[in-house]
């Protein structure tokens, strides 16, 4: 309470009059109350005054220098959203919007009026968001469906700018502008990736695909309908494609220190001469390989398992099973009925490229060669060698991964019955035979861009 008097005592020495001129009110308020600051207006001007009950106890800062009291009142409305009601001598202020739903038209400059704006193209409920939107806060915009038009009440400013508002907003829509469906055809891309790229380009809904006919329906105006046809133009094009040209090779090393690298030789992303590694990219010398290959099939050091061939689009996937599908029968404990289970055996290979703007193609490789080694309980044992890898070479260039190593190791004891069991002496009926396997998978592929057919490029431009 004490704090309230001291606060009211600041007010009353903020708020004074100059020397003579009684007419006039200097205003320099911190942080005060808003009910205060204009109780303290009245009692400096001599006018009766009333707070309505929505005024807000809020804390306000002005600074006003010889203004009238009709002035200080206008300015201290319009900042904080108020309205002024006379009635009899008194003035009731309160907040706009509860004051413009009390009171309609009045008598002075300061009241409020309603006026009816009748519509003759747009409906009245889809005027009500963005009219109170735009005029000033404490508007009241009511909507009458019953007879098409919009109700507004507020000061005779907001009036003259609600019937402008309402003039352009009940505009009859120009033909150009009306909403029609559409059909865009498209001959190299697919429809749905064209509808899921424009996402976020055209309205939500503007455009459906048909991948059946391949076409893509739009309903829109002629802009939205503008605008699908650009883009469509832009990404409905000939997409470049890479063929690969894949040898699986089994490699059986003459003796324990050839290996890959030594067979082939190689070069590294740098240019270097290596040996030994997993992978190789080779500049420009297919031919070499191919020779070197063939002279290591014709020793028998060297097997061909597959040489297929894949073509995919720039950025698809391809992938290929070279071998057989084994079907595996098993219990199952959860559903106590028998299940069938299939896995692939033979070289299986996946393949993503991407072409580059230099011509340079980045292949996301995925080889795996697998085979069954024996039974266990009628379940295969299957040995598996597979390698990822994402390399980048030129077109023609060949990739060589290696380093899919298997060694089998076996020992053959063959004796003499009965001899060969005599301690010590029974050694000498006896023979051992040690043998050891050693072969390698090693996957060249080869990658050639296939540019677009002539065709083609005729139907684009």
């Amino acid at each position: 309470m004490i704090v309230r008097l001291l606060a009211i005592v600041a007010l009353a020495l903020a708020v004074t009059a100059p020397a003579g001129a009684a007419s006039l009110i200097n205003v320099n308020v911190h942080e005060a109350d808003i009910v205060d600051v204009i109780r303290l207006l009245a009692m400096q001007a001599g006018v009766n005054v009333v707070p309505d009950g929505s005024l807000k106890h809020e804390r306000i800062t002005m600074r006003l220098r010889d203004v009238t009291f009709e002035q200080a009142l206008a300015a201290l409305s319009s900042a904080y959203d108020l309205q002024v009601r006379r009635d009899a001598g008194v003035l009731l202020i309160g907040a706009a919007a509860s004051m413009n739903r009390r009171f309609a038209d009045g008598e002075n400059r300061l009241s409020t009026r309603t006026a009816v704006f009748g519509l003759r193209n747009a409906r009245p409920d889809d005027l009500v968001k963005p009219l109170g939107e735009s005029l000033v806060g404490g508007t009241v915009v009511l909507a009458d469906r019953r007879t098409g038009s919009i109700l507004v009440t507020g000061s005779s400013s907001t009036l003259e700018r609600a019937r402008m508002l309402i003039a352009a907003l009940d505009a009859p829509t120009r033909p150009d502008i009306q909403k029609r469906a559409n059909a865009v055809t498209l001959r190299f891309a697919r429809a749905s990736d064209a509808v899921r790229l424009m996402k976020g380009i055209i309205p939500d809904g503007s455009a459906v695909a048909d991948d059946r006919q391949n076409i893509v329906l739009v309903n829109g105006n002629d802009d939205v309908i503008g605008a699908v046809r650009s883009f469509i133009a832009e990404i409905d094009k000939p997409a470049r494609q890479v063929m690969f040209e894949v040898k699986v090779v089994d490699v059986t090393p003459i003796n324990d220190n050839t290996n890959v690298g030594i067979e082939f030789g190689g070069i590294d992303f740098n240019g270097q001469q290596v040996l030994g590694s997993t992978t190789y990219t080779f500049v420009h010398n297919s031919i070499q390989i191919n020779a070197r290959l063939n002279a290591m099939v014709s020793k028998g050091s060297a097997k061909i398992l597959a040489t297929p061939r894949l073509v995919t689009l720039n950025n698809r996937e391809a992938d290929l099973l070279i071998g057989q599908t084994y079907p595996i029968i098993y219990f199952d404990i959860r559903s106590g009925n028998q299940q069938l289970q299939t896995i692939d055996i033979g070289v299986k290979l996946r393949m993503t490229p991407t072409i580059g703007a230099d011509g340079s193609i980045v292949a996301e490789l995925h080889p795996e060669y697998s085979e069954i080694q024996e039974f266990i309980q009628n379940y295969p044992v299957i040995a598996n060698r597979k390698v990822d890898s994402t390399l980048r070479v030129q077109d023609g260039e060949t990739i060589v991964l290696g380093g899919l190593l298997r060694e089998i190791s076996s020992e053959t004891l063959t004796k003499m019955p009965i001899l060969a069991d005599i301690p010590i002496l029974g050694e000498i009926f006896k023979n051992r035979q040690k043998t050891a396997e050693r072969d390698e998978v090693v996957f060249l592929i080869t990658p050639h861009i296939i540019d677009p057919s002539p065709v083609a490029r005729k139907g684009e431009s």
